[in-house]
This record gives C-alpha cells, sequence and structure tokens, in this order.
C-alpha cells in the first residue's frame, strides 16, 4: 500500500513568549485575543481580480446607459424637430384655410350675387313669381298647411322607402 506524505506544516510564531527569550511580554487581554483571531487572513491572490471583475463590469454598464441615454435624446431631438416643421405646416393650412373661407364668403353674399346679376343683364321680375300651368299635365295636389306625421304618412316623409311601412 502506497502512503502519501502531507506538506510540512510552516511553524506559527507563538503569542507566548519562549523560554529563550528573558524577557516576558505583557499579557494581553481575552478581548484582544478574539479580535485577533476573528479576523481572516485576506486573500491576496483573489481579491484583486475580483474587485477588477466587478470594476469593469460596473464601468461596462455605465457605459452602455450613457451611450443609451444620449440616443434616447437623440431620437427625442429628432421627433422634436419633426413636430416643429408639422406645426408649421398646420398653421400655413389653416391661414389658406381661413382665407378660402373669406373669399367664398364674399363671394356668395347677396350684394355680390345681386351685383353679377346686373352685370349679366338679369333683372328682378316687376311683380311677384306667377304660376304657370301646362295643358294637360297632372296639377299639383292641394296642400293643406299641416305638416306630415312620420308614422301615418310616412310615404310622404321618407318616399325613398317603398311600399314598406315601418
Amino acid at each position: 500500500m502506497t502512503t502519501i506524505a502531507a506538506p510540512p506544516r510552516r511553524a506559527r510564531p507563538s503569542a507566548r513568549p519562549s523560554a529563550r527569550s528573558g524577557a516576558r511580554k505583557p499579557a494581553r487581554t481575552a478581548a484582544a485575543r478574539a479580535t485577533t483571531r476573528a479576523q481572516p487572513a485576506p486573500r491576496a491572490a483573489t481579491r484583486p481580480f475580483a474587485i477588477g471583475r466587478v470594476g469593469g463590469l460596473l464601468a461596462l454598464v455605465t457605459v452602455f446607459a450613457l451611450i443609451t441615454a444620449v440616443v434616447f435624446h437623440v431620437v427625442l431631438a429628432q421627433h422634436q424637430m419633426e413636430l416643429d416643421r408639422l406645426d408649421g405646416r398646420i398653421a400655413q393650412e389653416q391661414r389658406t384655410y381661413e382665407q378660402r373661407r373669406l373669399t367664398a364668403s364674399l363671394l356668395a353674399s347677396p350684394q355680390r350675387v345681386i351685383e353679377e346679376a346686373k352685370r349679366l343683364g338679369l333683372v328682378q321680375p316687376p311683380g311677384p313669381a306667377q304660376t304657370l300651368y301646362v295643358p294637360k299635365a297632372p296639377l299639383p295636389e292641394a296642400d293643406d298647411g299641416s305638416t306630415a306625421d312620420t308614422i301615418a304618412d310616412w310615404s310622404k316623409t321618407k318616399p325613398s322607402l317603398g311600399p314598406q311601412q315601418p
């Protein structure tokens, strides 16, 4: 059977004075001994590597956040410029609409229509309008002056509905 020997242990300096030294050190309190023993030995090889990783990751996240913020602001500024351009076009079209509306109202005014009729040679009739009767044409039905009732006289009110009743 083969056995493997454990590596030799390094001797730790003892807290107690050795018998060889002539001077004795003062005794430490229990609290001081507890704090000395409670602190683990730092791992020199592991800590700088882990801190470097965390620091690098933190730097990457920060750079990514800054680039994202810049891109967001650029897109926001582009959309704001587009909105400003559209607002200008809307204002221009509203002015055009108001101008055309004014022109249409001036053209449709009664005074202008009368002036245009006179310019074309039209004149107002000397008397009230007269009804002309055509021989052998059916006469209009007598109107009693009342308004049509929608339910009772639906065919007069809505002749396009046909013979069906509601």
